[in-house]
């Protein structure tokens, strides 16, 4: 198969996976409680504590996937999460809505760091940021035509169409196994090249760099939780607002993130990435908190979307970095458990978000804003420290020859394709 073709698939596949996400998440909260006749309290407490409960799962997968190869290990955990999509057609009260969270939450958490093992071993390295950004576009986009079905099984408002609703995500989950299963297979780490279980967990350096950086994943929780309450219940803006400042950060990260993520090549990059990611976030919370001084809506309204601006230069460079940090800072023939941690981690940064930045924001109103700057700051300061102290060990990534890291080969000349990496 040819670079082309395992760009594609793995494109198509996040395509196929994000228009399942966007209408999901668009629609579960009523589905719960409407549809399924879940109390709110219920709902909250056992998505809240499937979810926590779930996240332990990452860590494990991607030993699994060291063992098995990440290929076949995330065909698996996606095919999973497909089926218990299903099973939430079943969901009847508090009980049965936390198993089958901790159930789905589990596979959902184990596959996102598998994917990046899997880019890793099948792209090469100069182009691995690129394909990695590419597809986070591809899929911000399916994301976005989701959530206009979601609108669309909201409006219709009808008990068949939100069980349709289901089936369709359940079925996006199995394509889009049936697609990536169709790339071609890394190879297991060899059994005596193989680290210990708990290698990555026990590996401070770089279990400390993800906790820290991964309170900047935070600025998803502003975006969705934070800012709604604010422009609701401080601003002069109208409600629509809110739903303008998603569609204008979706739009900008879509032209951008391939641009910001082409030159994060290394962990000096990627630290000082983090570094302006976390000024940026922070800059953007002290904007928002300026946006209850206007009395005119039109003022309070531009004052909103230049937060968001500011926003998005921190979310970009964020993820970027991300990227960049996780992988080059890993230790060799362990990839999928080291993704596994950097899953886990962000994945708890995003389970608990929405309730500090929520508290912080109605609790403490323009106070709350300036003080999760200050902790958006402050979460990376470390980071060129830390980065130091993990590439001390010459097991590291960043720290091999390229040679010694060599991406899978492929039928078709990668040289050839790294001249038009950006169309392929």
């Amino acid at each position: 198969m040819t670079y082309r073709g395992i760009v594609l698939r793995l494109q198509t596949a996040q395509a196929v996976n994000g228009f399942g996400d966007g209408l999901w998440f668009s629609i579960w909260a009523i589905f719960f409680t409407r549809i399924q006749g879940v109390p709110a309290e219920s709902m909250g407490l056992a998505v809240g504590i499937g979810g926590a409960v779930g996240l332990l799962a990452a860590t494990p997968a991607g030993v699994l996937a060291d063992r098995r190869g990440p290929r076949e290990v995330l065909g698996v955990v996606i095919l999973l999460r497909g089926l218990v999509m299903g099973m939430y057609l079943l969901v009847g009260g508090f009980w049965s809505l936390l198993i089958v969270t901790i159930c789905f939450t589990a596979v959902q958490s184990s596959g996102a760091g598998i994917r990046v093992a899997l880019v890793y071993g099948l792209v090469p390295a100069e182009l691995r940021m690129g394909v990695l950004a590419r597809s986070r576009v591809v899929q911000h986009i399916a994301y976005a035509l989701g959530a206009g079905a979601g609108a669309v099984v909201l409006s219709v408002d009808a008990k068949w169409i939100f069980m349709l609703a289901v089936l369709v995500n359940a079925a996006t989950l199995l394509v889009t196994a049936a697609i990536t299963v169709q790339v071609p297979r890394v190879p297991a780490v060899p059994a005596e090249r193989r680290r210990g279980t708990t290698q990555a967990v026990r590996d401070i350096p770089y279990v400390t760099i993800m906790m820290s950086t991964a309170v900047l994943a935070f600025c998803w929780s502003i975006l969705s939780s934070g800012l709604p309450l604010w422009i609701v219940g401080h601003t002069a803006a109208g409600t629509w607002a809110a739903a303008l400042a998603v569609a204008l950060s979706s739009i900008l990260i879509a032209l951008f993130q391939v641009q910001v993520s082409k030159d994060q090549g290394d962990v000096a990059k990627a630290v000082r990435s983090a570094r302006l990611s976390g000024a940026a976030l922070a800059a953007c919370c002290v904007v928002f908190a300026l946006a209850a001084r206007p009395s005119s809506a039109l003022l309070a309204t531009i004052v909103i979307v230049a937060g968001v601006c500011v926003h998005v230069l921190g979310e970009l460079y964020y993820v970027a970095s991300r990227w960049a940090l996780s992988l080059g800072l890993m230790v060799r023939d362990a990839e999928g458990q080291y993704q596994g941690v950097q899953a886990s981690t962000e994945a708890i940064a995003v389970a608990v978000g929405p309730a500090v930045v929520t508290w912080l924001v109605t609790g403490l109103a323009s106070t709350g804003w300036i003080l999760l700057g200050a902790i958006l700051a402050l979460s990376v300061s470390p980071t060129a420290a830390l980065a130091r102290w993990a590439l001390r060990s010459p097991d590291r990534v960043a720290a091999a020859a390229p040679a010694a890291v060599p991406a899978l080969a492929v039928t078709a000349s990668v040289a050839d394709d790294a001249g038009h990496k950006e169309t392929p």
